[in-house]
């Protein structure tokens, strides 16, 4: 496999009128990743993607795909999917003939058909209806069903899983898994749902205020954060410092209700540090263990 990024971006910057949007986004997929990129609303994924996509040629910086520029992205050797936010859809077409239409106007001849799309998102019901009568949901749906039409070797989806249900949302994690880790198909997606997209994103960057903050494959970045455990107990001033002399305790919040939570190294024995904690005789009513999350990660380096 070539060593070349499928998508990079060094030093992005960008300003509309006189408000910085993009402060030095430095982003790097590799081929065959499923990358999120996250952050919460407004924090410049979708910008960072229009970039990446030469929607928006007065950036400063590198935005490039497989080794080319942005701005010169009909010379890319490969086809590229994409779905955007909003998904700009033909309101006045049904979903069947907006396939239709993106088909001819790509000049798509190969790989997968209008049908195979339908199937893939779960639109085969909803194929008939106009673009004005779908729901936010079912246009995301259309949308992604848009860009995989053909063989796209990279998809870039920006916020797919917006206005689904929960049925949908593992439906379309699931597909981008298979893409990715079956097919070889490079998959970026952005998303302001951390805790949906943890367990299916191999890799991950972390936007806020227009800048990637943290980046990493998605384990080892779950793994540095650790773990944590609520504690209640009866005499939380003693447990606090207690627990401010274990090894095996990074940090420790303090709550107004009296609880305490405990955020542990990297390798902790959950059952021998409950034990440690009820032989220190600190009144122990409640523990319970929490496994790290894209979120905590998200808080931590955003603190």
């Amino acid at each position: 496999m070539s060593t070349t990024p499928a998508l990079r971006t060094q030093g992005l910057e960008l300003e509309l009128g006189k408000t910085p949007i993009l402060q030095g986004v430095d982003m790097q997929v590799y081929q065959g990743d499923l990358y999120g990129l996250l952050g919460r609303n407004g924090a410049g994924k979708t910008t960072t993607l229009r970039a990446l996509l030469g929607f928006l040629p007065a950036y400063r910086g590198q935005a490039e795909v497989l080794g080319t520029s942005s701005r010169k992205l009909h010379q890319v050797p490969v086809p590229i999917g994409v779905a955007l936010d909003p998904p700009g859809l033909d309101d006045t077409l049904s979903v069947r003939q907006n396939l239709e239409l993106a088909r001819i106007r790509g000049g798509i001849k190969e790989g997968r058909t209008v049908d195979e799309v339908l199937k893939l998102v779960g639109l085969e019901q909803r194929q008939h209806n106009r673009g004005d009568k779908l729901s936010h949901g079912q246009g995301r749906r259309a949308a992604v069903a848009r860009a995989l039409l053909g063989n796209p070797k990279i998809l870039i989806l920006d916020e797919p899983l917006s206005g689904l249900d929960p049925e949908g949302v593992e439906q379309l994690l699931h597909l981008f898994k298979k893409l990715a880790f079956e097919e070889a198909v490079t998959v970026v997606l952005s998303s302001h749902h951390l805790r949906e997209v943890q367990e299916f994103c191999n890799r991950v960057g972390l936007v806020e205020q227009g800048k990637v903050i943290l980046e990493g494959a998605t384990a080892d970045l779950l793994a540095r954060t650790g773990d944590s455990v609520e504690l209640h107990c009866e005499k939380p001033q003693a447990a606090q410092s207690f627990l401010n002399q274990d090894k095996a305790v990074s940090s420790v919040e303090s709550r107004e209700d009296g609880r305490l939570i405990v955020h542990l190294s990297k390798e902790v024995h959950l059952a021998s540090f409950c034990s440690r904690i009820v032989q220190a005789e600190v009144g122990l009513d409640a523990f319970t263990p929490h496994r790290a999350s894209l979120m905590d990660v998200f808080h931590e380096a955003v603190s």
